[in-house]
Order: structure tokens, then C-alpha cells, then sequence
């Protein structure tokens, strides 16, 4: 069953992040040398610049990015004590598609695969553990699964059941997953497309297990850090053990994780929304899975 969505402090209904036009958003990504010429200087360069795109200071958790402090409370040049802390969980389920989907549970069925690997393997799982942690994948992803019926065709039969799916994930990505400097690696973006897909097309094989055997990752935008991404995935075709899926990536312009002053929020409830102005979907994705032959043991069928 759906978890119920949290009740927001009714301060975070009222106030969510905005850049200030005077100041950016971080001054640990400046725009003062120009990443493109990052690979053309030499070791020296690219050691300054990578130095450069480094936060200067990080919070000891970095799941609390959201911080309003009383007026006064804290003397200049002093860390803010928080009065208020806003953790991603809480602006995850602050916003309205994943409020629509925790409406739908009759369609959509919420959970945390990462969070059900026991410990002892989890560490050793790449999404589930050697990618997660802060300025990293600071909390594990939620997804939500819708599947239905649908028919089957092959070279021997058609007109077979198998069960097609859609899936919808939200997570955030840190800082210090980069490739060039202030920007995502791209490599990390087909990971977790690989992940989403696995999970699309289990619904379509009978021991619900499927395997890579190939995945097209088309890039569009620059992925930025400190963003809350959100990834839709559908399966498109079943074919006996044949499965193909295709889904596409977007941000929030909402960033999230850095400790922020007061006067850089304001009202505006579209920054938690995947389909606002401000939002970029960065990558496209279609791959092919194939359910494995020694998948048909009876450990995998349950």
C-alpha cells in the first residue's frame, strides 16, 4: 500500500527556493572560465578548474538543504542554526505528481527496491550502494509501478498473456557525481536508466527477471547537480522473452542541498512541478531486455 502523503510544516506550503537575479546559485560553479576549454589547457588547467567547481563548504547532511532561521538569530559570518529543516523526502512528496500518484495506488504501486536488498548486499550494489551517500545519491530513489495485461506474440504462438509496465521514478542527484565540472555525468544518467528499465519490464516476464542486451541513451540537455530528477519508463513491445522499453528524463529547476539565506525564497509552487517552464529534460532512453534461459529454474519463478 502507497505510504500517506507527509503533512508539510505550513511554513513549506508558503516558501520554496528561488535564485536571487543579484547572486547565483552557487558561486562553487562560476561561470568565470569556460568548461568547454577544460580538456584543451593541460593537467594544470584542468586541475584548477575541477578545483574550482569543488563545493567550498558542504552541510553535514545532505538531505537537509532547506534552512529559515528568525530574523537575528544568528550573528554574521556564523552557521545558521536551523529553525525549520525541510529534508528531500518532505519536497519529494510535496510535489503534485507524486501526490497524483499517491492518489492512484489502485494503479500505481509505490516502493523503494533499494531499501529491500539486505545490507549485506546492498554494499556491494552499485545504484543501492556504491552510488549512494552525500553529494551523491543522498536518498534511494522511489518508483512507481503501473502494470496491466497485454498480448504476446512470437514465432511459434501469439495471442499469449504477458503483463506490460509503466514506471515512474523520482530521485535526486548530488554534486559529486560530475564529469565536467557543474554538470551530471552522462554515464551516470544511462545507469540509472538501466535500473528504471530493469524494473519497467519485469512485469513482463514470467520469473521477472530481464537483462540488458541493449540500451540507447540520447543526451539533450546538460544534467545539473543538486537537482530532484524524474524518469518515466514504459515498456513498449513483448515478444516471448523479448522485451523493449523506452522513457525519457527531466529535472526540476528547484535546486536543492546548498544552505541558503531567507531572502532567496519565495511562493511558487511550479518549481516542484516536472511540466513547469523552468523544468529540462536532459536524456532519452530506448534499450532491449531479454529474460535469460536460466531464468526458468523455479528460485526465479517464485
Amino acid at each position: 500500500m502507497a505510504s500517506k502523503v507527509p503533512s508539510l510544516p505550513q511554513t513549506t506550503t508558503k516558501w520554496l527556493l528561488r535564485l536571487s537575479p543579484s547572486r547565483s546559485f552557487s558561486p562553487a560553479f562560476s561561470s568565470a572560465v569556460p568548461t568547454a576549454r577544460l580538456h584543451q589547457q593541460g593537467p594544470s588547467r584542468s586541475a584548477v578548474v575541477h578545483e574550482q567547481a569543488l563545493p567550498q563548504t558542504q552541510t553535514q547532511d545532505s538531505t537537509r538543504f532547506f534552512t529559515q532561521t528568525k530574523k537575528g538569530q544568528s550573528p554574521p559570518n556564523q552557521p545558521i542554526i536551523p529553525n525549520e529543516t525541510i529534508t528531500l523526502d518532505t519536497i519529494i512528496s510535496a510535489m503534485p505528481l507524486v501526490q497524483s500518484l499517491r492518489q492512484s495506488r489502485k494503479i500505481y504501486k509505490e516502493s523503494r527496491p533499494h531499501l529491500v536488498i539486505p545490507l549485506a548486499i546492498r554494499k556491494h550494489h552499485l545504484v543501492g550502494g556504491s552510488l549512494t551517500g552525500p553529494g551523491k545519491l543522498a536518498l534511494a530513489p522511489y518508483m512507481w509501478t503501473s502494470s496491466r495485461k497485454t498480448k504476446t506474440h512470437t514465432q511459434t504462438e501469439s495471442g499469449t498473456t504477458a503483463r506490460a509496465s509503466s514506471v515512474i521514478s523520482v530521485f535526486h542527484i548530488g554534486r559529486d557525481l560530475c564529469g565536467h565540472p557543474g554538470f551530471v555525468h552522462g554515464g551516470l544518467l544511462s545507469v540509472l536508466f538501466d535500473e528504471v528499465f530493469a524494473r519497467c519490464v519485469s512485469a513482463a516476464f514470467p520469473s521477472g527477471l530481464g537483462m540488458t542486451a541493449n540500451l540507447n541513451v540520447d543526451f539533450r540537455k546538460p544534467a545539473l547537480p543538486d537537482r530532484v530528477y524524474v524518469l518515466k519508463a514504459k515498456t513498449t513491445q513483448v515478444e516471448g522473452r523479448k522485451a523493449w522499453v523506452q522513457g525519457k528524463m527531466t529535472y526540476l529547476p528547484l535546486p536543492v542541498s546548498a544552505q541558503l539565506e531567507v531572502n532567496s525564497l519565495v511562493s511558487d509552487a511550479e518549481l516542484l512541478s516536472e511540466e513547469s517552464e523552468g523544468a529540462v529534460m536532459v536524456s532519452e532512453a530506448r534499450a532491449l531486455f531479454v529474460e535469460p534461459k536460466f531464468a526458468d529454474v523455479s528460485i526465479f519463478r517464485g
